[in-house]
């Protein structure tokens, strides 16, 4: 193939995609992920990722922090793909061997993808007669009021040794 056939079929390639991309830039919709029904039909579908569905994913963990008083860390997490709006209540609650020593309420905390918040709670033995073993146990969402992805890991136990 001689110089000119190469430099005539380098431009013919160029003039092809030159002319793809000035299609795909005139129609905007082809960036947002636009199909259509079928070969025969022109009229096209737009598929586009509602947010609403996106459901949150809150998990509860626990850390024990040593000292004179059994003292717990929990927090609360989110990890699924959509977020949890300010206003929307849920109940957390902690348990020592079994009985509640804390419950509470949280509508004002917005949980973003990935966002946690801790909370240190220290639990007085005059106040709450225990053991030196025994299991704490930290659950969140405790009435299910936010629709989760997985409500099955709302909730987490583990043993402590003082």
């Amino acid at each position: 193939m001689g110089v000119r056939s190469k430099t005539i079929t380098t431009v013919a390639l160029v003039l092809v995609v030159v002319g793809v991309l000035i299609m795909q830039t005139e129609n905007r919709g082809l960036f947002k992920g636009q199909v259509t029904n079928g070969p025969d039909t022109a009229e096209v579908v737009v598929q586009e990722v509602d947010e609403d569905t996106l459901m949150p994913d809150i998990v509860a963990g626990i850390v024990i922090v040593e000292g004179e008083v059994l003292t717990v860390d929990a927090t609360i997490e989110n990890i699924g793909p959509g977020s949890i709006e300010g206003g929307q209540s849920f109940v957390y609650k902690l348990e020592l061997n079994g009985k509640e020593v804390l419950s509470n309420s949280d509508s004002y905390s917005a949980l973003e993808v990935g966002d946690s918040f801790t909370f240190n709670f220290p639990i007085s033995e005059d106040v709450y007669s225990y053991p030196e073993n025994g299991t704490i146990k930290f659950t969140v969402d405790t009435q299910e009021t936010i629709d989760e992805v997985n409500e099955e890991n709302n909730s987490i136990e583990i043993p402590y040794n003082l």
